[in-house]
């Protein structure tokens, strides 16, 4: 069992116990409904079904699961901010108070490895961010997006609780080399604010540092000669990217 679920579980047990004490009857049902639901949780990995459905989609969408990574070019920067730009037409005057002040001021931010500058090889389609300070996703922003060329596949597959909505533009072939490959929109809600503070650390952690940057950069060359589809791309990945993650915590602490 997940961890963080024991804990959870353990939480609602005593909230259940303070709440209901006045009534003998009453917290009985309460506790053996929160055994009930949690069980639900375990037996059928509905956090687990979730992230499924996400991968299918995703699936369908991109078509295949090859990874193609292409050298770090400035153009990919300009790409961004053109996306930007468009979108923020779409979306800023409607959203803009529920963007967050701090990591999506004005709109979308760049993340994930096309971010970082000179990085030796990255996935072309951008990694790009919204914060917002909402408790759930708004439908019509949702609706907005979709409008704008976003198509929603579900909780990105970092996020369980889905508290990180995954959205994908990709370009068509026959527009590539004008528009780039594409956009991968994360919508994160508050609860997943501070692995979007990180990503951004990270990618700035990356491009100022030569040494790790190129530690990612190779691991990355020597993952798509040996095992390029997706799912491996991903896992291998993990073990260096915890450690980057963490020097990057460092280096922001010590800016």
């Amino acid at each position: 069992m997940d961890l963080k679920l024991i804990k959870i579980w353990i939480l609602s047990f005593f909230v259940a116990l303070g709440f209901m004490h006045h009534s003998k009857t009453r917290m009985i049902c309460h506790v053996i409904f929160i055994l009930f639901l949690y069980s639900l949780i375990v037996l059928f990995g509905l956090g687990e079904r979730l992230l499924f459905v996400t991968s299918v989609n995703l699936q369908k969408l991109l078509g295949n699961d090859k990874v193609v990574l292409k050298p770090w070019t400035p153009k990919w920067k300009e790409e961004f901010e053109n996306e930007k730009s468009r979108l923020n037409k779409i979306i800023s005057s409607k959203w803009k108070h529920i963007f967050h002040k701090e990591l999506s001021p004005d709109g979308l931010v760049h993340i994930g490895s096309t971010s970082i500058e000179k990085i030796a090889l990255a996935k072309p389609m951008h990694d790009v961010a919204i914060a917002i300070t909402t408790k759930y996703l708004p439908v019509n922003l949702r609706e907005d997006l979709e409008k704008a060329g976003y198509k929603y596949v579900g909780a990105a597959l970092h996020s369980i609780s889905c508290q990180d909505h995954w959205f994908f533009n990709i370009t068509p072939k026959d527009q590539i080399d004008s528009k780039g490959h594409g956009f991968d929109l994360h919508v994160v809600l508050p609860p997943s604010h501070q692995w979007l503070r990180d990503t951004i650390h990270f990618s700035q952690y990356l491009t100022e540092n030569q040494i790790d940057r190129e530690r990612y950069g190779n691991l990355k060359s020597e993952i798509a000669k040996t095992d390029p589809t997706m799912a491996s791309y991903v896992r291998k990945k993990q073990k260096l990217i915890h450690i980057l993650f963490e020097n990057s915590r460092q280096w922001t602490k010590n800016k």
